[in-house]
């Protein structure tokens, strides 16, 4: 009898032989999963990779909307009417009513 087992085993073995597993790893990831631990140590090495365009082209519309939003304000209109609101005096001219030291900035650009 265990030559008629021996016998079958080996020709089953022949038969079989072209045919391989390959899931192996998936098998094991589903009956083992990894610990806490491990996921953790997987997420540090993990390799990341960051396009340089993408990063460049952020990092110019972050710095040209910052210097929009931030820069200085080169009026001093505003800055005189707080200053000194008593010593401005309107002055009225063509119909409209003007703060004379701006009237007469406004004139001397357009004049030149």
């Amino acid at each position: 009898m265990n030559t008629d087992r021996e016998q079958i085993k080996q020709r089953l073995d022949e038969e079989l032989r072209p045919v391989t597993f390959t899931g192996h790893e998936q098998v094991l990831r589903q009956t083992h999963p990894p610990t806490g631990r491990a996921r953790l140590l997987a997420l540090w090495n993990k390799e990341l990779e960051i396009p340089l365009k993408a990063v460049g082209a952020c990092t110019a519309i972050l710095v040209t909307g910052a210097l929009l939003l931030y820069s200085p304000h080169t009026g001093t209109e505003t800055q005189q009417a707080v200053q000194q609101p008593g010593q401005r005096e309107l002055i009225k001219a063509g119909g409209n009513m003007y703060w004379k030291d701006i009237y007469e900035r406004a004139v001397k650009r357009y004049e030149n």
